[in-house]
């Protein structure tokens, strides 16, 4: 089973579908899923990208793995929510004017390279250490209450084995990724979509998430200053309410908004 029911929700209620990033779990949407209206109905993909995989699916296209995700709904969804990874596979089907997608996305942090920014070996290896510390990041959040039951050393030495176990593969796909976003044809995008992104992001700068929204039509950029990379794990209440605000107005793009929905 690929699809996994997050809030039951209403039968004729909206249907807000989630695609998780990688080394991520479709769990991880629970928190913001249960924040969601009363009547809302909330599913996760299960992708293949996520933790203790062993990297095969890059033989497939991510954006063909969330399509196949889509086709096992009954119906297309009404809003879709997409963080990381799972974001940029979302953006590429965006650019191509998927018939499946919503009218509506919200994409939180996505791995966005603007095309001012070269591919060079300075920013290889700081896309390096930001992935190590997404992973270390991650690995931390999806641990929740259990994290402080746990000694230091033995969080360190698990994160040290989850760095290890994902290696250079897993560090190429996100990188891949990053670097391609340049090209994406961003112009193409007929659907109203947010971007979230978070000034404790190492990854997706402010500036880079401007360049990101500006270059999609009518979009709409949020920047919260203390929200990180996990931000919709870690604060979920304030995510909801940003998606909430973001899905039920009357859509007026505005170019930039800092700390929307506190």
């Amino acid at each position: 089973m690929s699809v996994r029911e997050l809030v039951a929700g209403a039968a004729d209620g909206p249907l807000v579908a989630f695609a998780h990033g990688l080394e991520d779990s479709w769990e991880s949407w629970l928190p913001l899923a249960q924040r969601l209206r009363p009547g809302c109905r909330a599913v996760a993909f299960d992708l293949p990208w996520r933790p203790g995989n062993d990297y095969r699916w890059r033989r497939r296209p991510s954006a063909a793995w969330l399509g196949a995700e889509l086709d096992l709904l009954e119906r297309r969804p009404d809003l879709m929510v997409a963080h990381s990874y799972g974001a940029n596979a979302l953006l590429e089907m965006l650019c191509a004017q998927d018939p499946r997608l919503p009218d509506r996305v919200v994409l939180i942090c996505p791995l966005y390279r603007p095309p001012d920014v070269g591919v060079t070996w300075s920013v290889f290896e700081r896309a390096r250490r930001a992935f190590e510390r997404h992973i270390h990041d991650s690995l931390r959040s999806r641990l929740g209450p259990r994290l402080a039951l746990l000694d230091s050393d033995v969080v360190d030495l698990m994160i040290a084995k989850a760095v290890d176990r994902i290696g250079p593969s897993g560090f190429l796909a996100v990188f891949d990724q990053f670097s391609s976003s340049a090209s994406l044809a961003l112009s193409q995008i007929r659907a109203q979509v947010l971007v979230l992104a978070g000034g404790a992001d190492p990854t997706l700068s402010p500036a880079a998430a401007s360049t990101l929204a500006g270059g999609i039509t009518g979009a709409r950029l949020t920047v919260d200053d203390d929200f990180d990379h996990f931000c919709y794990v870690r604060r979920p209440g304030e995510v909801a309410a940003t998606v909430h605000a973001f899905a039920d107005s009357t859509f007026v793009p505005t170019p930039y908004e800092k700390g929307a929905a506190r």
